[in-house]
């Protein structure tokens, strides 16, 4: 087939599209280790190895660790993070007796025991036929986790299981799922992740609380989180062949960035990313604070007054409010999806 020019330059630009869109994308699997990282991995790591050697003698109570933070913090992506290294970490040290798999889940919205369970076993790859009660489904998980030598249940969103119904089901919930932590065939540790609102689940069952280790993630900030955020932005801007013209080296921007996050460092890595990808689809290679009140403004419509990254009252935005708006709208769409 014969390419006119026109048609050779059209081809030169989409693969420069596609070539953008391929750099942008891997921006997204970036990670940072902060300090909640460490300490959650490090409790994580304890707790498993903790549980490989209380079963080898017979003990079979577990502990559990529970991972509280406001929406956007990024405890999805730091437990996502945790279960991929202890992987490659106990298959490169020989692997355990009692197994090594840790299975996450999302708790279905107002969760019952019998929704959680259905969850659990499709996240286990095992077909349900037909209508089976809440009993049998448990019975088919622990089975399960003991078939497939699974070392521990991650329960994400936890916030929502009982939330909406009575204390007697937010009880019933929470004893069936600390009595994994010690069933006499195949106990497993427990991970929850959730936001504040979890509080209440957990402190609801004494029990739990005791077995359960909570680490509750700290507002970022420039002092502890700042440089990482700046070393980060730099790391992505190189692969990008973008130049920032030092506006990452100046304080206020990477305290502005943190607030815009409402404070949570997984929000101020995302708009970061999402404005180093808006800059490199400019294509004049500089990175400048517009990308950022760009974006900004795309997931929350605030007007100049209220963009932290426009605003010379930036301090005194409530970006909690705008953020938690926003995260609404993106799980409501990804439902709808």
């Amino acid at each position: 087939m014969r390419i006119d020019m026109n048609n050779e330059t059209a081809i030169a630009e989409m693969r420069r599209f596609q070539a953008d869109a391929s750099l942008v994308t891997d921006l997204g699997k970036a990670f940072v280790r902060t300090d909640d990282f460490e300490l959650f991995r490090a409790t994580v790591f304890q707790a498993l190895e903790l549980r490989e050697a209380r079963l080898k003698v017979g003990v079979f109570e577990q502990k559990g660790v529970a991972l509280i933070g406001p929406a956007g913090s990024g405890k999805s992506r730091i437990v996502e993070e945790v279960i991929r290294e202890y992987s490659e970490l106990t298959e490169a040290t020989g692997g355990r007796e009692f197994g090594t798999r840790i299975v996450s889940i999302v708790v279905p919205g107002r969760a019952s025991v019998k929704d959680t369970c259905k969850a659990i076993l499709k996240g286990l790859n095992y077909e349900i036929k037909g209508n089976r009660d809440e009993d049998t489904l448990w019975q088919r998980v622990m089975t399960q986790m003991k078939l497939n030598k699974v070392a521990a249940l991650h329960l994400d969103e936890v916030q929502d299981s009982g939330r909406f119904k009575s204390g007697d089901s937010m009880a019933l919930f929470a004893k069936r799922f600390r009595n994994m932590m010690q069933d006499r065939d195949w106990p497993v540790c427990l991970i929850l992740s959730a936001t504040p609102d979890a509080k209440e689940f957990i402190n609801h069952d004494p029990t739990l609380t005791r077995r359960l280790k909570p680490i509750e993630m700290q507002d970022a900030s420039v002092k502890s989180e700042g440089p990482l955020l700046r070393e980060a932005i730099l790391e992505m801007a190189a692969k990008l062949d973008l130049d920032d013209d030092g506006l990452t080296a100046e304080s206020e921007f990477i305290g502005c960035l943190i607030h815009s996050g409402a404070n949570c460092f997984g929000l101020a890595m995302e708009i970061a990313i999402a404005a180093l990808g808006e800059a490199r689809s400019e294509g004049e290679g500089k990175l400048h604070l517009g990308h950022f009140a760009n974006v900004y403004y795309s997931w929350t419509n605030s007007d100049d007054e209220n963009n932290p990254f426009l605003s010379s009252h930036w301090k005194t935005i409530d970006t909690r409010k705008a953020m938690d708006r926003y995260i609404a709208q993106r799980q409501s769409r990804a439902k709808n999806a």
